[in-house]
This record gives structure tokens, sequence and C-alpha cells, in this order.
């Protein structure tokens, strides 16, 4: 999906509902003071065995536009979460690396331009029809060719020129070499019957049927019995049920009174505020899942056509105090690039200084507004606190906020505001950095990409190899560092809570909208 094909639905897929990576049990988090260290992964209860039956009430944001449709499954929280219930995907991301589901094995040939994707045996679709490489092709097909999060990511591969060896077995043209794209295929691969049409009601192998669901109210899942991975984990409980409920303040009250089990989507006020709270589990991920806070520069914009301007907004942030008052000392400090703790990261970029004698030196008498919303907690409060940072730095800043339900919805204000604030959800680094940088990127927020960015992007998809892979992010990361446009400054945890006897909820790549296959209650 070029930029020409972005959508509104697919933006908020991506961005506003909390996105695509890593894996992991969530793990709770203590608190203190308001200026706190980084929050401690800790496992909640890893000693407690699964428990069969129950049901589980689960909190989690909506929007005016949900649905049961395969193709609309990311538009929002509840979409997601519930999705990843009813069908599996061909993998899943642990780490940095796939971990296959519906996928026995995903394999290259020598120069990574046709992937060989050999499937499980012994899986069935909700109505007993049994999965295979037909059906995981149509769905590839379908996703690719619709406006979805997951056709930015299939942009790779030819559609036509793939093709089904046998039952078990089907062969993926891409239209250059990658190299990455088995982390591709574990970026929620739905996968669906060949021939679906109501794709509303499209049949899943996952671990739970749809039984009951209202638009913007709540839906009702029960337990397949007859799931294919049920030897090797959930589902443990009876039935999930899925509500909506769009403000964060009410999911926590919702979980304080006992009207759910788990809230998903809240925030670090919550954390500080519920800390000694013994009646709750705060919960965050771990850290290569945790957010990132950026001021974004288009650099096809005045005043960023100027690499001098660039700089002198990096020079003016004063990314302790972000960490500080943003992040409420949860957080830590960035340092202008995204994916940290993913083994791909480049650990020698160095920390940038707040240095405001280097901006009054290199924009001097700047004037700058921030493009910015309450969207999602940490980017009005960012955008706020730069002016302040900005002033005393010699720059006058304003913040423009603009309506939370508007912030996305102004695709042409997105890809050309000079100065605007980003929270990129966690993906696997390579797909993230392709999916924002570069001539060929969905979201170039940042603007038009050089020739030398071009360049090192296709080289980063055309090596072979784990060594190669890793020097070719490291080189990308680096001109990112000293040419890009994100001032990736903050990193910032995300938050959810259950009761106590909540256990076996897994971000698997997701922390927003995390994985229910394996949750229990204990008694």
């Amino acid at each position: 999906m070029t930029h020409r094909q972005i959508s509104r639905r697919s933006v908020l897929g991506l961005m506003g509902a909390g996105a695509v990576l890593g894996s992991g049990l969530l793990t709770a988090c203590s608190g203190g003071s308001t200026a706190r260290p980084p929050l401690a992964a800790q496992s909640p209860t890893a000693s407690v065995p699964p428990r069969r039956g129950g049901k589980l009430r689960a909190a989690f944001a909506g929007s005016s536009a949900e649905s049961t449709s395969v193709l609309q499954a990311t538009g929002s929280a509840i979409d997601y979460v519930r999705a990843r219930l009813i069908w599996d995907t061909l993998g899943e991301i642990e780490g940095s690396a796939p971990v296959w589901r519906l996928a026995e094995s995903v394999e290259p040939n020598a120069d990574v331009t046709r992937w060989t994707v050999r499937l499980r045996d012994g899986v069935t679709f909700s109505d007993g029809r049994k999965l295979t490489a037909q059906d995981v092709l149509f769905s590839l097909r379908t996703l690719a060719s619709n406006p979805t999060v997951q056709s930015g990511l299939l942009g790779g591969l030819d559609a036509g020129a793939s093709a089904v060896r046998d039952l078990r077995t089907l062969e993926l043209q891409l239209k250059g070499p990658d190299g990455f794209f088995d982390l591709v295929l574990a970026q929620s691969m739905f996968v669906f019957p060949d021939g679906t049409s109501d794709l509303a009601h499209a049949p899943g192998s996952g671990p739970f049927v749809l039984k009951s669901w209202t638009a913007g109210s709540s839906s009702l899942l029960t337990a397949r019995t007859d799931y294919w991975g049920s030897a090797n984990g959930g589902p443990y409980l009876d039935q999930i049920e899925l509500l909506s409920v769009a403000d964060a303040g009410a999911r926590l009250n919702g979980l304080k009174a006992g009207q759910f089990d788990y809230a998903g989507g809240l925030t670090l006020t919550t954390a500080r505020a519920e800390a000694q709270n013994q009646a709750l589990r705060i919960l965050t991920a771990p850290q290569e899942l945790w957010s990132e806070l950026a001021f974004t520069m288009n650099l096809g914009t005045d005043p960023f056509t100027k690499p001098e301007a660039v700089q002198a907004v990096k020079f003016a942030i004063d990314r302790e105090a972000m960490v500080r008052t943003v992040t409420l000392g949860y957080g830590e400090v960035a340092d202008d690039a995204l994916g940290r703790h993913q083994s791909w990261y480049d650990t020698s970029l160095r920390r940038r200084a707040h240095d405001p004698d280097q901006v009054r030196k290199l924009f001097p008498g700047g004037q700058l507004s921030v493009r910015t919303s309450d969207y999602e907690y940490g980017t009005l409060e960012s955008a706020t606190a730069f002016v302040q940072q900005a002033q005393a730095a010699g720059l006058a800043a304003t913040v423009n906020k603009i309506p939370a339900a508007d912030y996305y919805a102004d695709i042409k204000a997105l890809l050309s505001t000079p100065l605007q604030t980003n929270l990129y959800h966690a993906m696997p680094l390579p797909l993230q950095l392709s999916m924002y940088y570069g001539s060929k990127a969905s979201y170039p927020f940042t603007g038009p990409a050089g020739t030398t960015l071009d360049g090192l992007i296709t080289a980063m998809h055309s090596a072979v190899g784990d060594a190669k892979r890793t020097a070719a992010v490291h080189d990308v990361q680096h001109h990112l560092y000293d040419h890009g446009g994100d001032a990736v400054f903050a990193r910032i945890p995300p938050v959810a809570a259950s009761t106590p006897a909540v256990h076996g909820v897994q971000a698997r790549g997701f922390f927003d909208y995390p994985c229910l296959r394996d949750a229990f209650l204990a008694s």
C-alpha cells in the first residue's frame, strides 16, 4: 500500500489503536513517587497452574466503526482482540523472531525472492473444513488487495505469481528480494477458508467462535472443544465476554467495581494512582513492546528543508525532563531511533544532548507550530512540554490541538504538516523502518526520501543471513539518526490492569490488544 492508498481506518489500525511487535507474558509493574525508575518486568504468577472453566470479562476501547469483518479486524482494540480469538494466524512474534502457528515452517530461497510455507497438519475451521494451502493463499490475496493494515505489509508479495504446490504447501513469490518476509507473515495474517464471500462471518480456525455481537457494546465468544492447539495450551476458559468501553477511566472504574476482570488501554496515571491497590494487578509490556514518542518533522516543508532546523528541534528537547513529566518517571529516554530493546537495534547510537546554545546557533529566531491531539496519552502532554523547552532555547513554539476524532481523518494534513507529534507502537524494527521511511513507505510522515535512504532500505531487504541483515538494519538507523526527520525522545510503557484471578494473558506482539487464547481464572 502506497501513501496514495492510505485510508483513515488503516492509519488508525496501525497508529491510533495501539498497533503493530515483540512478545511475552504481560508483566506486573510497581510504582512509588511521581519520578520513578523504569518499570521492572516481573512474572505475575508463573507458578499458578492453568485452571479450566469460567468466563473472562475484558474491557477494551472500541470505535464507531466496530465490525466483525476479518478485513476490518485492526480498526479498534476490541475488534483486534476478538479477531485473535476467532482466526488463527500463520505465526506470531516472540522477542524479535517469528513463532509459527498455522505454518509449520517458512523458508526462503537463496536470494530471498520466494518463500515456501509448509502448513501444520490436522487444523480445522470452526465449520469442520480442514485447513489447506489454498485457504492461506486466498486469505493473503484478500488481505493484500483490500485497504487493510496487512496490505501495507504485503506490498512486496506478487500474489498472482504465488501458487499452491500441494495441500499443505504454498510458494509465495515476491516482487523483489526481502529477507524479512518471515516477519511479515507473523504480523496478524488471519486465515479463513478459500472462497469466503461474507467476510463479516468468515469461519476461523481459532480457539473461540463468536456467539453474539452488538456493535459498540459487547461480544460473547465460546471455546471450541475441537481446537487443534489445545494439547499445548488453551482454551482454558468456557467463554470470553469482550466489552466495548470508549473511555479509559470508565474501563478502570468498571474493573474496580467488579464489572470486568481485565481492562486494557489504561493510562500511566492509573499505574501511579493504583500502584498500592491490592485488589488490582497493574500490568505493562516487556520493554521491546513499549511505545515511542516523537516529534515528526516533514523534510519536504519549511523550515525543515534546512537540516539546521531539524537539528535544532532535536537539540531543543530535554529528554530527561520529558521522561520525568510526560511519562511520570515510568518511561525511558529514546535516542532518535525506533526499536530499542529489540535484537535489531544498534546500541552504539549515542544520546543526543539537550543543548539550547546549539539551538540558538542553528535556528535563531525560529518559529514552530506543533500539530497534536489527545488521541493517546503522551502526545498532547509532550507537545505542551516542548513549547516551554523550545522557548527556553529561543524558539517561538505553539500547540495546534486537533480534536481526537479528526486527527487521523485528514490524511493530507498527516503527510504535509511541518511538525507534529507521533506515538509509534512497537513492531519488528525492519518492518517499522520500511513502513515509515523511504520512497515506498506506507506512512511517510517525515516526507520525501533521498536516494541514499532508498538504497539503504533496499540493501536491508536484500540482505541474507542474520549478521548481514542486522548490519543492514544498523545502516538504516544511522542514516535516520543523522539525517531523518523523527526526533524520537522518549519510550512510554503501555498499561493495563486485571483482578488477581486473571492469568495467562499474553501480548504475543501486541500488548494493547493481547492474545487471550491461554487466559484462565485462578480459583
